[in-house]
């Protein structure tokens, strides 16, 4: 059995995963299935011509930073065999370090949002139980990036969990500016 989560290392994590038909992937999928009921509970009541406003300085509106999630997990599924399935342009709207706009124009609706997330999730989902180790195993391919990621295997993870439910608080906090108050 590993020792405390400090001394997980890239490896032993994907082992984990992959051991006895992929019994941590299965929790990691159900977390992953959770998140997405999450999103679509907090966007369930807001207004179509709210997604870009950006109440009291919150920059991440829910427009962007469900983009953003479309986006950063189609580039990181890219990894792993998964054929980007978003629109083109969503790439330079919603790309990392990229500056939200409160311009509605050009933007996805609230429904072309939630079906690309949803049509992701599902992708990830059919696809995670079929990928080779080494290619989980293998080293993160942007530099940068493998400083806090070293395999695709951490990075798929990351995505799948803490990075999607950051965003998903960013929508609750901006929830409570806006006025709406908790989902429910």
């Amino acid at each position: 059995m590993p020792g405390p989560p400090s001394l997980l290392t890239p490896a032993l994590t994907v082992a984990l995963l992959q051991e006895n038909g992929f019994p941590m992937l299965t929790h990691i999928l159900h977390a992953y299935d959770l998140q997405l009921k999450t999103a679509k509970r907090l966007l369930a009541d807001i207004p179509d011509d709210q997604m870009c406003t950006q109440p009291n300085g919150l920059v991440n509106h829910p427009t962007w930073s469900l983009g953003h999630l479309v986006v950063s997990a189609n580039g990181v599924g890219k990894m792993f065999g998964i054929e980007p399935g978003m629109p083109e342009n969503w790439g330079e709207l919603f790309k990392t370090g990229g500056t939200p706009s409160d311009d509605p124009t050009g933007m996805p609706s609230k429904a072309e949002l939630l079906s690309e997330l949803e049509q992701l999730h599902e992708r990830y989902k059919a696809a995670l139980p079929n990928v080779n180790q080494s290619v989980l195993d293998a080293e993160t391919p942007n530099e940068q990036t493998r400083a806090y990621f070293p395999t695709v295997g951490s990075m798929v993870v990351f995505i799948m969990t803490s990075h999607e439910m950051d965003h998903l608080g960013q929508v609750a906090a901006w929830r409570r500016a806006a006025g709406l108050g908790s989902a429910s």
